[in-house]
């Protein structure tokens, strides 16, 4: 086996046993009854989980001393406050508390969270994140293509694996080395989101500004390091807890904020039609931002906390994963086929026909029903879902796939108009302007047929094609002889070899060929080409009438100018005549007139 597909297989069933690991656990908390809150580098305060017990012999608000806990006890805090990691269920942990001048032991034992409000919302919350980061991971290990999907890889799998991390109850020395390498998978999720990012904008950057943020990269790294990492160690081995605190939080989340400010000053420095495409990661970067803020400055209740974060954290990756399949913002070759979908809703409609035809058979119709009423129910449920199923249908046009629906809505009216265009100039124009528009082409040309070749007649947008093209040339040849659109990175050709070749055919002729750009980073699904394949022949057509009406136009104006030269001619001949009746008239006058002369000196002799 291929190493590269060796080290896919072990990708995917990482990904795969982390998700579901993490979907498992969800429902399976265990941890202690209480939370503390660090003051200082020396005391901790007592805060109660809101539907839990405190346990006896505590207090709401009682201060305990952080440096005299036990060492178990301290990796304990250290889990719960860092990264709220899970402990075995029943495992008993001594807290010292301090009363005044007096020290307090007391045992405290770990027990299940299923009491705990919100903990149903909490752990669906988490299950989302695991399948969202999942498919994420999944996308970009299978099917990416550049170093920004490597870097969206690196994210995704070291997110999901520190989660899975942070749901595995352990204790002790295995409790530190788990939450350490949490926090490490944790630093490295935010490697890998500043590397997508800075690949997605690496057109745009200077090699100073590059340098610029990578070194602001690294430098807040290193102190989410320090403190992430540096903090728990150190108060497990000194009793010094100042780096747990929750206002150093702010500085474990500020290297997330590099890559997001990264994304947002390319969004306002870049093109219309790469803004979309940066809007999407900007607010999904926002809110992760915003989640691991909630998560590390601790500014609201336990509880609150937990769900807070689950909810932006999952609402993030699901911005994520929308602008990657969606808008392509990396190149991960995935297409969404309309004719899948449409087969997910239509067998969701059919499964529902089939429960309630089900239902209503159990609960109203009895063995005596007549045949009619039989007949009634699944022909009135057919015909209401069948309203439903257009709904279903329409719905997902314009939700999953709007932007194909606008795309097809736009290209199918212009196709239907195109014959009501009455000059071919003006036709030419409009196909190449109204298929860059609508189908995000970087290019769109135009080669008409002429009697040395095919000639570039029309182009939009920045692309090296040549000005002609001979007639026998591969693609043009594939073209004539299958009447169907050439991929041209599959057809060696003149014409280049990136893109689409869509042929303009009239009554057996190939007028012209149009030629339409690849996407950055997406291909063509199979219905954008049939649409721009039947925009072709529309305009085909349309453009074959007009040069027919061209055509006829100079017949009838070369057959009036001959009417009018063969006029001209006849009164030519007419007047050559009337000449030539005048000088033979004239010829009889003169010979008239020497036989008169002659006569006269004949007489005059005699």
């Amino acid at each position: 086996m291929h190493r590269r597909y060796g080290l896919l297989i072990l990708l995917t069933a990482i990904i795969v046993m982390a998700a579901t690991y993490l979907g498992f656990m969800a429902f399976n908390v265990s941890g202690l009854p209480l939370a503390v809150r660090v003051v200082n580098a020396h005391t901790g305060v007592l805060v109660p989980v809101p539907g839990l017990a405190l346990p006896k012999g505590m207090q709401a608000g009682e201060h305990i001393d952080l440096t005299k806990q036990s060492p178990a006890t301290r990796i304990a805090i250290a889990q719960l406050h860092s990264s709220g990691q899970l402990l075995p269920l029943g495992q008993v942990y001594t807290f010292t508390i301090r009363r005044g001048i007096a020290l307090r032991a007391v045992p405290v034992r770990s027990i299940s969270w299923k009491a705990a409000p919100g903990l149903g919302l909490v752990a669906w919350l988490r299950i989302f994140e695991g399948l969202f980061s999942g498919a994420i991971a999944l996308a970009a290990v299978w099917r990416g293509r550049d170093r920004a999907a490597a870097g969206l890889a690196l994210f995704s799998i070291a997110f999901l694996v520190a989660l899975a991390a942070t749901t595995t109850p352990s204790k002790g020395a295995v409790g530190l080395a788990a939450l350490l390498g949490a926090w490490t998978l944790f630093l490295l999720a935010r490697v890998g989101l500043y590397g997508m990012a800075e690949s997605m904008v690496d057109a745009a950057l200077s090699s100073r500004a590059r340098l610029y943020w990578r070194g602001s990269f690294l430098l807040l790294l290193g102190a989410a390091a320090i403190n992430a990492l540096g903090g728990p160690f150190i108060y497990f081995a000194t009793g010094w807890a100042e780096l747990l605190r929750p206002q150093y939080g702010i500085v474990v989340t500020a290297s997330y904020l590099v890559p997001v400010a990264l994304l947002f000053v390319s969004y306002h420095r870049a093109e219309a039609t790469q803004r979309l495409r940066l809007r999407w990661m900007v607010w999904s970067g926002a809110m992760l931002v915003v989640g691991i803020a909630l998560s590390n400055t601790q500014v609201l209740a336990p509880p609150a906390t937990r769900a807070a974060t689950a909810f932006t954290v999952a609402f993030a990756l699901v911005g994520f994963l929308y602008a990657i399949l969606r808008h392509r913002v990396v190149d991960v070759r995935i297409l969404f086929s309309r004719t899948l979908v449409y087969a997910v809703t239509t067998s969701l409609v059919l499964g529902l026909f089939a429960l309630l035809e089900s239902l209503i058979e159990r609960a109203a119709l009895g063995h005596d029903t007549s045949l009619a009423l039989e007949l009634a129910v699944p022909l009135g449920l057919g015909v209401s879902l069948s309203t439903v199923h257009r709904r279903i249908d329409d719905t997902v046009d314009r939700l999953i796939f709007r932007r194909q629906y606008r795309e097809e809505v736009a290209l199918r009216r212009f196709a239907s108009e195109s014959g009501f265009v009455t000059r071919p100039e003006t036709l030419l124009d409009l196909t190449v302007d109204q298929l860059r528009l609508h189908v995000g082409a970087p290019w769109v040309a135009f080669y008409e047929y002429t009697p040395d070749g095919y000639t570039r007649v029309r182009q939009r947008g920045e692309q090296d094609l040549p000005l002609s093209v001979a007639t026998d040339d591969l693609a043009l040849v594939r073209l004539r002889a299958h009447d169907s659109e050439v991929d041209l990175h599959e057809a060696p050709s003149g014409l280049g070899r990136d893109g689409y070749a869509f042929p303009l055919r009239a009554r057996g002729h190939l007028l012209g060929v149009l030629l339409v750009g690849p996407r950055p980073g997406e291909r063509y699904a199979a219905e954008e080409r049939e649409l721009i394949a039947h925009v072709a022949h529309a305009v085909g057509a349309s453009l074959f009438a007009l040069r027919a009406q061209d055509t006829e136009e100079q017949l009838i104006s070369a057959r009036a100018e001959i009417e009018a030269s063969g006029a001209r001619l006849s009164q030519a001949h007419a007047q050559v005549q009337a000449s030539k009746a005048l000088l033979d008239e004239a010829r009889v006058r003169e010979s008239t007139l020497l036989d008169a002369l002659r006569a006269l000196g004949t007489a005059s002799r005699v």
